[in-house]
């Protein structure tokens, strides 16, 4: 009971023959489990290997969430092979928050980019605004829904700030607070910031370029 077919060592997949031929022999420096015998996945986080027992008992991660983060890694190096497949953009990428931005668009104006964050937060942008999107808990209630807007002469400047499973993009000006990635949880009701897995990094580092073209 417990063993697992595959592990999953910082985002990578392995058979237990593959990783002994690419690793080695590892296993947590917190509590010494190994893989498969655990059935805990892996990551490496401030030069230590931990595994996801110790990662969720340390509040910094869920198991479920980060072998999502796998799957979504794996996902993403699929896209980049097929030239016929379009980056997340526009209002069709933002799903269920796709009607509470709709209704926030002034006459004419038109979504340019749009990605969607951990649960319940997004971000877009039109030649007008940049907006921010929060629904359930990240808008402050389990039923909430929250749309913030900015006009891009209110944007002085906006950054990406890399945690170890986590990131977060935050929208700088004047009056707005700057966030710690290392608080994602305070980080996630924030008005001018957005966080996500970093294995959706390149996304965010694209509406990064969209958003720095405008300001």
């Amino acid at each position: 009971m417990g063993r697992t077919d595959l592990v999953i060592v910082d985002e990578t997949w392995y058979c237990q023959k593959c990783l002994k031929a690419t690793l080695g022999n590892i296993s947590c420096d917190r509590c010494g489990n190994v893989p498969f015998r655990s059935g805990e996945h892996f990551k490496t986080i401030d030069n230590q290997m931990v595994c996801t027992d110790c990662m969720e008992k340390a509040g910094i991660m869920k198991k479920y969430d980060y072998v999502m983060s796998a799957v979504m890694s794996k996902a993403k190096a699929a896209k980049a092979a097929s030239p016929t497949t379009q980056a997340h953009r526009g209002l069709e990428a933002l799903g269920t928050m796709k009607e509470l931005l709709e209704q926030n668009l002034e006459p004419g104006e038109k979504v340019e980019f749009a990605v969607v964050g951990n649960t319940g937060e997004a971000l877009a942008c039109s030649s007008k605004h940049l907006f921010i999107l929060k629904s359930g808990m990240a808008s402050g209630s389990l039923t909430g829904k929250k749309c913030i807007k900015y006009r891009w002469n209110q944007i002085t400047g906006a950054e990406i700030k890399e945690g170890a499973l986590y990131g977060l993009i935050e929208i700088q000006g004047n009056g707005l607070p700057s966030h710690d990635v290392r608080n994602i949880s305070q980080v996630k009701q924030a008005e001018n910031a957005v966080t996500f897995l970093m294995a959706k990094k390149a996304d965010f580092e694209e509406a990064l370029r969209t958003v720095n073209q405008r300001i």
